[in-house]
């Protein structure tokens, strides 16, 4: 699935939450496989902490699913990306260059 963002308070949204490498490198992990926060934490070499809270901002911009399952010890946080491909457009196909040049 493939995510189109053309607004610009939403490529601010995304380009904010993609800024941190740490996020990045989650959304590529989890993009072979659902992973959960240990094994996240194991891969990364970053705290369970940390983890979830990149794990939330990924989902606070709506770029992951979580969901929650039994495991040995509790229960397991399993983060997969929503979309495979991001793509953000910058210039609206029916707005010239030209116009948006004479209006900033």
């Amino acid at each position: 699935m493939e995510l189109i963002i053309s607004e610009p308070e939403e490529i601010v949204k995304i380009s904010k939450t993609l800024s941190v490498m740490a996020r990045i490198n989650i959304l590529k992990l989890t993009s072979e496989k659902p992973l959960d926060i240990t094994e996240l934490s194991e891969i990364l070499h970053m705290s369970k902490g940390n983890i979830s809270n990149h794990v939330a901002e990924l989902e606070n911009a709506g770029l992951v699913e979580v969901k929650y399952e039994n495991g040995v010890k509790g229960i397991r946080k399993i983060v997969k990306p929503k979309y495979q491909k991001i793509t953000i457009i910058l210039l609206d196909a029916s707005t010239s260059l030209e116009k948006t040049n004479e209006n900033g």
